[in-house]
């Protein structure tokens, strides 16, 4: 009979040991929408539900830019990010206008400049060895004075093309539109990062830069890479909160920046890098955006709000950073 027990549970706990992080996020998320329900009137349904994951797509979507980079080792961080998907949005919202035909172009000019933005970031972090916190936090403020000076004294003009605002926008049977985005991005960032060699040769290097350098891989290559596809997902989210909005502002995206990497840690990506998983890092953004979602649900101010997340967001942090210190 014990024999028996065992043999039942044993999967179990692999299971367990292996999704651990995943299953502890779900129970979190749980956990914080039945306090909501309790506290809260009607914060457990269905239609909350679906509002607080499309708000977290996009923190999602940028945890995924968080992830490559950090997977990638070298204490890599991405602080552009915002930035380069507000400067996307307010370059290409006049490119449009409107109109649908003026989307391809658009396309082109984001990735164009999400290749600018991204190989900057990468040779000097990789290649001249510069700390990628300090680099990309002065890429910020670099795009960040770019906007600054095209906007002055003016308003931002153009607007996005109605097949980007269903996309971004728009809900289909109920369920928003973004959403499918999601989980598009995240079946091919799946596909990537776990089916493929480059993605074996990413958390590779992130995971031991030396063994991988030895083995002929050109990790500097391999982080400038990582940089790249960051800012170019994040030049393509740009669009996305362009289509979201209905207009491009500035700031329209720094606020997602520490929220993305909080996602990241707490989704499970090493801050040392060799690892994540990205359908963590969307779990990690959905228990913050519900965390968010309860406190604007509470009553709090604008100061009150952002002082409790942000004192949430640092007791999940150290207990996710703790603990991975202890294995």
């Amino acid at each position: 009979m014990d024999s028996v027990t065992r043999n039942v549970r044993t999967p179990l706990v692999e299971v367990y040991e292996r999704y651990k992080r995943l299953i502890t996020a779900l129970i979190a998320i749980v956990l914080v929408f039945v306090i909501g329900q309790i506290t809260v009137s009607n914060f457990l349904n269905l239609n909350q539900i679906l509002i607080t994951i499309k708000l977290a797509s996009i923190i999602s979507l940028f945890g995924l830019c968080q992830m490559l980079v950090m997977s990638a080792g070298g204490a890599g961080l991405d602080l552009s990010v915002g930035f380069t998907a507000t400067i996307t949005a307010i370059f290409t919202a006049s490119v449009m206008n409107g109109q649908n035909g003026n989307l391809w172009l658009a396309v082109l000019i984001a990735l164009g400049i999400g290749l600018a933005v991204g190989l900057v970031n990468g040779l000097l972090s990789a290649y001249v060895k510069l700390p990628s916190l300090v680099v990309t936090l002065a890429m910020s403020q670099i795009l960040q004075g770019i906007i600054n000076v095209y906007t002055a004294g003016r308003l931002i003009g153009g607007k996005p093309s109605p097949v980007l605002q269903n996309l971004a926008a728009r809900a289909t049977g109920g369920f928003p539109n973004i959403i499918f985005v999601l989980v598009a991005v995240a079946v091919v960032t799946m596909i990537l990062l776990y089916r493929t060699k480059w993605g074996a040769i990413l958390f590779g290097v992130g995971e031991n830069e030396t063994a991988a350098y030895l083995s002929g891989i050109n990790t500097k290559r391999v982080r400038t890479t990582a940089f790249i596809l960051s800012s170019m997902i994040a030049s393509l989210i740009g669009l996305l909160l362009l289509g979201n909005m209905g207009m491009a502002f500035k700031d329209m995206g720094s606020d997602y920046v520490l929220p993305s990497i909080a996602a990241a840690v707490v989704g499970g990506v090493s801050l040392k890098g060799g690892d994540g998983n990205y359908v963590g890092v969307i779990l990690g953004a959905i228990l913050l955006q519900t965390i968010l979602n309860l406190l604007v649900a509470l009553g709090w101010g604008d100061a009150g709000k952002w002082t409790g997340y942000g004192i949430v967001l640092y007791i999940l942090l150290a207990a996710y950073v703790g603990n991975r210190r202890k294995r």
